[in-house]
């Protein structure tokens, strides 16, 4: 796989990024930039599923429909821990890549799978790492790269906090249906009459219209920063 990606969502599982930002990559790739999802694991097993090889099949089918490309690495579904070896896995891929923009999960997900909040610290140390000097010998000699822009997607509205410092949200109207068509790819992951989990794109339509209507547009996924970004509002607004 050739380096220099435009921008990279880690997902702690196959869907979970298309769930937070399917329609924000597919718009980004629909304009030309080089976008790809990195799984932090295969998401198996699950109850609905026989085969790994079923959900690897299902992530690529999503990722045709976005128009992006997709890494899947080895690490252990429902035993995802932040450590020093997951830590350095995910850094050696932000190394090969080379991304301008890093999006990851945000937050613990109570009742839900604990990989969601252990993604998120993976992530963080993982940006560090890639840019640490005098380390090459822990990452397979790869030069060091610093990512500037670090963001995160919700993969629920009950995630969103007030007190998060930087908050923007994306017009994803135009991409909705390949966000919808993405996941239903994940035919092994969500039954639409099963009581463990509830309809996805009923879900899916009730975030994204409800982000969508703090900002005047019909569907929008939300994201926020870990630090504040120069947005002259005012300079904007005066145009």
């Amino acid at each position: 796989m050739k380096n220099n990606f435009d921008l990279i969502a880690v997902s702690p599982h196959p869907d979970d990024a298309e769930i937070g930002c399917g329609g924000t990559l597919a718009l980004l790739s629909e304009l030309g930039y080089r976008i790809a999802i990195i799984d932090l694991t295969n998401g198996e097993p699950t109850p609905f599923n026989d085969s790994p090889q079923i959900r690897i099949d299902e992530a690529k089918r999503a990722a045709k429909i976005l128009g992006i490309e997709r890494v899947t690495l080895d690490l252990p579904n429902r035993k995802l821990m932040d450590n020093l070896d997951t830590r350095m896995t995910l850094a050696k891929e932000f190394r090969r890549m080379k991304p301008k923009i890093v999006i990851g999960m945000q937050g613990m997900t109570p009742r839900a799978s604990p990989d969601h909040y252990q993604s998120q610290l993976i992530f963080d140390a993982a940006v560090f790492y890639s840019r640490l000097s005098k380390w090459e010998n822990l990452l397979d000699g790869l030069t060091p790269w610093r990512i500037e822009n670090v963001f995160y997607y919700f993969t629920a509205r009950e995630l969103m906090l007030n007190s998060q410092p930087f908050q923007f949200t994306v017009d994803i109207t135009n991409h909705y249906e390949k966000k919808k068509r993405a996941l239903l790819e994940y035919k092994s992951q969500f039954k639409a009459h099963s009581s463990y989990n509830p309809p996805i794109i009923d879900w899916i339509e009730g975030m994204g219209k409800y982000f969508g209507s703090l900002v005047g547009c019909k569907y929008a996924e939300i994201f926020f920063g870990s630090k504040l970004q120069e947005i002259n509002i005012f300079e904007k607004l005066l145009v």
